[in-house]
């Protein structure tokens, strides 16, 4: 007893330990609240976001969870660590991917990494080609999440740009610092250009597999939509706006900006912000193929037991796999409620030692 008592304790102190390194050194919440949620696993942030107590904190994978456990699910991470790596596979599989014209790292630039016309370039013949086609391309960190580094390249009065938000520079190819793809840019679903024509809208589609089980399932799924601020990326933790979806049905509910990263003063949105575009009860197209891209995806790819993909529906209907999260982020999700409010969802959890 004594034992169980200290392994106990411990954890207890580990946990508070380690969620209280986590908030936000600039979040405003008392000291005595903060407290409170540490000792649960939640950033004080975090019990804002999902409206604790008022929703049951027994429904939601707390932060400590989801950070120092949740991680250790998959056991081969480096398939989601590196986008050329799953891109390969998911190609060989013959999942359909955006264009890579270019992969750069260590000072050198290899053109058309999967293509046949594969070789290799120097920084002047890259930027040539961008001019002469004169399409929208972008340029992300290789191994990067949460949108961070990503930005779109333009021809704009014969020069090349780099846009970002409402910020725009010339465009130089970047030959140092860590390896950095540039893609060409999807053109998105009807739908999904109205919402916002100026940022990806990908679905956050969360998938598990519970060892023992005959096939994945879909867990949770949200539409995130970006804002001028965020563009071209649509990261609900930069400040763009999720939508739940239902599983079902594929229809959207309304929108959700994070409270500390959006517009405070607006909760919700039926309609988009900026465009006017509707968000609640849209229903999207292709949801039925999108499931089914994400699910095959989890028995073609080897040892995928826990995966957040980021799908665009681009204008043929096509669904393309953009990235997969190993450790997705579940405040987008957990926003419209607990995930483990769904009985499958929690034994998944209870099954790899989660919970």
């Amino acid at each position: 007893m004594q034992r169980k008592l200290t392994s106990r304790v411990y954890d207890s102190m580990r946990t508070l330990l380690w969620t209280a390194r986590e908030e936000p050194l600039d979040a405003p919440y008392p000291l005595r609240r903060r407290l409170y949620w540490w000792r649960r696993g939640f950033m004080a942030e975090s019990a804002s976001v999902y409206d604790l107590p008022r929703n049951d904190p027994a429904d939601y994978v707390n932060d400590y969870v989801r950070r120092h456990r949740c991680r250790k699910i998959n056991p081969v991470p480096a398939l989601f660590d590196h986008k050329l790596l799953l891109r390969s596979i998911l190609l060989q599989h013959g999942f359909r991917q955006a264009e890579t014209v270019a992969f750069i790292a260590g000072g050198a630039i290899q053109m058309f990494p999967f293509g046949s016309d594969r070789r290799w370039a120097s920084a002047q013949e890259l930027e040539s080609y961008l001019l002469r086609d004169g399409g929208r391309f972008v340029i992300k960190p290789e191994s990067a999440t949460r949108g961070t580094g990503v930005a779109s390249i333009e021809v704009d009065d014969g020069q090349l740009v780099r846009r970002r938000g409402g910020k725009s520079a010339p465009f130089v190819v970047p030959m140092r610092g860590s390896p950095k793809l540039i893609e060409r840019s999807l053109c998105q679903g009807a739908l999904w250009s109205a919402l916002n024509p100026t940022s990806a809208n990908s679905i956050r589609v969360l998938t598990m597999w519970t060892s023992g089980e005959p096939a994945p399932f879909v867990a949770a799924a949200v539409q995130r939509i970006g804002v001028e601020a965020t563009a071209p990326t649509d990261n609900w933790s930069a400040g763009g706006i999720c939508a739940p979806v239902d599983l079902g049905t594929g229809r959207l509910g309304r929108g959700r900006m994070h409270p500390r990263k959006g517009r405070a003063a607006q909760p919700y949105y039926t309609h988009h912000p900026e465009t006017g575009a509707p968000i609640e009860g849209s229903v999207l197209p292709c949801w039925e193929a999108v499931k089914e891209t994400v699910l095959r995806a989890c028995e073609r790819v080897p040892l995928i037991r826990y995966a957040g993909w980021d799908v665009m529906v681009d204008d043929t209907d096509t669904p393309v796999i953009i990235e997969a999260n190993n450790n997705s982020d579940v405040n987008l999700l957990q926003v419209h409620g607990g995930l483990l409010r769904r009985p499958e969802v929690r034994r998944f959890y209870e099954r790899y030692g989660v919970l």
